[in-house]
This record gives C-alpha cells, structure tokens and sequence, in this order.
C-alpha cells in the first residue's frame, strides 16, 4: 500500500489528542508525506467516483472518534491512536505511535475490513453505522412499541426500552451492554438486541449478514429516535420503519500486528482471566 497523502483527526477538545495529533503530523511530514487536515478530508467521502482526499486517516482519540471518522471518510483506511477511555478499535498508543506510523511507512500492514450498516428511512439513505442502529423512545423513561422482521418473517413484536441492530464490530459496545454476545470478528453478522423487554423470554437473535432487517415504530410508542453508533440522531414517529441492512461499503483499518481480540476484549472489559 502506497502512502503519500494522510489525513489526522483529533479528539475536539482534548489537549493530549490535539497533541499526539501534531506529533504525528511533524513525524509524517519529515518523511515527506503531505498531511490533510479535517476540513480537507470533509470534502469528499471517498465513496464515489472522486480518488479519497487521503491514502490513509490516523485518528487520534477513543472509539467515538473513530465512528465520527468513520462515517466521514467512507473506506478510506483508519489508523487509531487511543486517547480516550474507550479504545477497541484503535490499533496503538500515544507512546508507540510514531514507532507505529514507521512500520506502516515501511510497508509493514495489512488491510482489515470490518461490516457496515446501511439504514434506509423514508427511502432515504442515512449515515452508515459502524457499530449499530438504535430505536429507541425519544422521551426518558419511556418504553416503545415496534416489531422487528428479517427478509419479511416477523422476529418479535412488542414493547422495550429499545431495540439495537448491531454488526460483529458493534457487539462488543452498547449490544453487550443490553445483553447481547461477544462475537467473534471472525463470523460476518447481524445482531439484534432488545432493551430491557417487557417480556423477560425475549433473547438476542444473530442473523446472516444478507438479512433485511425492518424495525417498524408502532402506535403508542409517542415518538421514538434512531440513533447511528450514537452519532447520529433521527427523531421517529409512529408508524415509520427503518431497514437496516449490510452496507456496501465496509470500514477498513490498517493494521501493523495481527490482532488477539480475546486479549483485547479481556483488558478492554476487565474480564477476569486466571492462568
């Protein structure tokens, strides 16, 4: 993979990101990489006919960062450098990120491509999410009514804090949260979680990655909201449906070692481990 062009993202108002985010700038541009900022990098999302604006994005900052990013730059590839509490997307750390950036300018990477979703509402097309689509009340403490069918078949139909659909990414984040799995990254799916049902039988369902997912508001629910990996919000009446499905393009994330996700997930949830 050739690198001339990379863009940087920082963490808004973070100083240790705004930091890191400089260091690397002054590292890349010392090797005669020429470096894009934000602004350049929203001018395109690297999506349609148009080359992207960057060969690659170092995102300096937590998992919301990155979703941000993510969405931003379309499949440009990612690189993250964990500033923030919450890093598991991120690929290295600010004390080994210039030791990082060398390999990746010596070539020493390889490309990971990581499930996206696409989400349709009203016939319009919405950000795609790298880790879930939320249908949830859009007032607090209040339940919604809806029901969630793939490709046609009814799944569940009743009343909940919520509803996630999730991909493999996003199973780790708010899906495990509300009860879902940890999945292994190497099974390509789609989760679907239920908030807090009103009936305790109601389980997690996993879905092959071609399904068409359809979460329909139903009356009573007065008013819901979607939310796309809680970066985008898109207020709901009743009555709408929203079709979630794998989206054609995925996130893709340079990486220079090959990752141990149990490893990643035991540190990252302090999970116990003995041995």
């Amino acid at each position: 993979m050739r690198i001339s062009r990379v863009g940087i993202v920082a963490k808004p108002n973070s100083e240790e990101a705004a930091r890191v985010a400089l260091d690397a700038g002054r590292f890349l541009s010392s090797r005669g990489i020429e470096v894009i900022r934000p602004a350049e990098l929203a001018k395109a999302d690297g999506c349609g006919p148009n080359p992207p604006p960057a060969d690659l994005v170092v995102v300096v900052g937590g998992d919301g960062t990155i979703m941000r990013t993510a969405q931003m730059v379309g499949s440009t590839p990612l690189l993250g450098i964990k500033v923030g509490a919450r890093g598991f997307l991120c690929e290295t750390i600010p004390e080994e990120a210039i030791a990082t950036l060398t390999r990746v300018l010596e070539g020493k990477t390889y490309l990971e491509y990581k499930t996206k979703l696409s989400v349709a509402l009203k016939g319009r097309q919405l950000p795609d999410a790298l880790n879930e689509a939320l249908v949830t009340s859009a007032r607090p403490s209040k339940i919604i009514r809806f029901s969630v069918s793939a490709d046609g078949k009814t799944i569940h139909r009743g009343m909940a804090d919520g509803v996630i659909v999730s991909t493999t990414t996003g199973a780790t984040a708010y899906a495990l949260s509300a009860g879902g799995p940890i999945i292994d990254p190497g099974l390509d799916v789609i989760e679907v979680v239920f908030v807090c049902p009103l009936h305790h039988g109601v389980r997690p369902v996993i879905l092959p990655p071609s399904a068409r997912v359809e979460v329909t508001l139903l009356p009573g629910s007065s008013g819901g909201l979607l939310m796309l990996d809680g970066q985008v919000s898109v207020d709901l009446e009743d009555g709408e449906k929203i079709l979630v499905e794998k989206s054609r393009s995925p996130a893709v994330f340079l990486r220079t070692a090959p990752v141990d996700f149990y490893d990643k997930v035991r540190k990252s949830l302090n999970m116990g481990f003995e041995g």
